[in-house]
């Protein structure tokens, strides 16, 4: 092509371009909210739609064998969300054209059955074929396996122990929970406080994952092979367990638990993420919290935050956010409103005004548990 018929192209590019930009833009603007900000849905796979019906469980136990909670209108919206994400093999993924995940499609095979569907149900029956050539439940994750034994459906023994005694440990010791992420003590003081009080709920009668067990018993090798380390220092831990200290077990389920409670003031949850409050909200209920609590029912409140729904005839669903990104997306979203209307007398200005002073009263004026190292 010739130069001067580039030259010749090139104002309608940019007008094209102008005008793909500020319509962009303008689409933008019209999703602010009058307050300021700007918020997306933050998408996740059905392991949490499963979780959630696992925490009504938890909330409203079955009485003699049967389950009728509160919540059976949200239990079921959420089931229908699950079914629309079973891929054709039967199982579950954990992102958009990813690859089968046997802890997703465990979880959502109970979480289904929990909801009335039949184990011959022919949706059912498909995913229990995948799930056992994936391994089975025994193939699942750690996080997975530990909710499983909470509800008698994994033998506790063979998942790892989270001790509560690494709260007891000072923040510059050689090793203690400070060397972890701010979400992962998050997510696992409450596991803790749940692992070490035997906490644990009954199933409805008639429903367990025996049909989904290989009964798998793969050998561990030599424990004092460098690899199993974690191995070796998880019998450690188990054995403590059965003959350590009661005294100082419960000191260390106080501390634990006043680790856990202290965060929570000044919050949107336990690290204001889905698996952190879910557990939090288990853990309180073993601590005395009853559903009245103020403390407990803000934090249901909290987590019901996530949840969102569509439609209001049978055919609705409801699914979950991992957590609620509005500052973010805020700051995302003014930063592009800003190239698109450089001009602060343009129709992005109020926008932008708006948006700014919405993020100055979501300033951090106090440290947060991220601040301990």
């Amino acid at each position: 092509m010739s130069t001067a018929a580039v030259q010749t192209l090139a104002p309608d590019r940019h007008s094209d371009l102008d005008s793909a930009v500020r319509a962009a833009a303008d689409y933008l603007l019209g999703l602010q909210s009058p307050g300021g900000w700007w918020v997306g849905e933050l998408e996740a796979d059905t392991s949490l739609e499963s979780d959630y019906i696992l925490l009504q469980l938890w909330l409203y136990p079955p009485r003699a064998g049967t389950w009728q909670p509160p919540t059976a209108d949200r239990i079921a919206r959420a089931a229908r969300y699950i079914l629309s994400r079973q891929l054709p093999d039967g199982a579950w993924n954990i992102y958009p054209g990813g690859p089968v995940n046997v802890s997703a499609s465990v979880k959502a095979y109970l979480a289904l059955r929990l909801t009335g569907y039949g184990a011959d149900d022919e949706r059912l029956v498909h995913a229990k074929r995948r799930i056992l050539q994936l391994g089975g439940v025994e193939a699942t994750n750690s996080y997975t396996k530990i909710y499983l034994s909470f509800f008698g459906l994994y033998d506790r023994a063979k998942t790892p122990t989270i001790p509560p005694e690494l709260f007891l440990l000072p923040d510059k010791a050689k090793f203690s929970v400070y060397d972890m992420s701010s979400w992962t003590r998050a997510i696992i003081a409450p596991l803790a406080i749940l692992g070490a009080l035997g906490a644990s709920r009954p199933m409805p009668t008639g429903i367990d994952l025996d049909e989904l067990s290989k009964d798998a018993q793969r050998a561990q090798g030599n424990l004092f092979d460098p690899g199993n380390l974690f191995l070796l220092a998880d019998r450690a831990l188990k054995v403590w367990e059965r003959v350590g200290i009661r005294r100082a077990r419960r000191k260390a389920v106080r501390a634990t638990s006043r680790w856990m409670i202290e965060r929570l003031e000044h919050s949107d949850g336990l690290g204001a993420i889905f698996p952190a409050m879910m557990n939090c909200i288990m853990a309180l209920t073993e601590l005395g919290y009853g559903l009245d609590d103020p403390l407990l029912r803000r934090q249901i409140e909290k987590f019901d935050e996530l949840i969102i729904e569509q439609g209001d005839d049978d055919s609705g669903t409801m699914r979950l956010q991992p957590c609620l990104s509005p500052v973010w997306d805020t700051g995302l979203a003014a930063a592009a409103v800003g190239t698109a209307f450089p001009n602060p007398s343009e129709e992005g200005g109020g926008a932008l005004r708006r948006a700014a002073d919405w993020l100055l009263t979501k300033e951090v004026r106090r440290p947060g548990d991220w601040a301990g190292r």
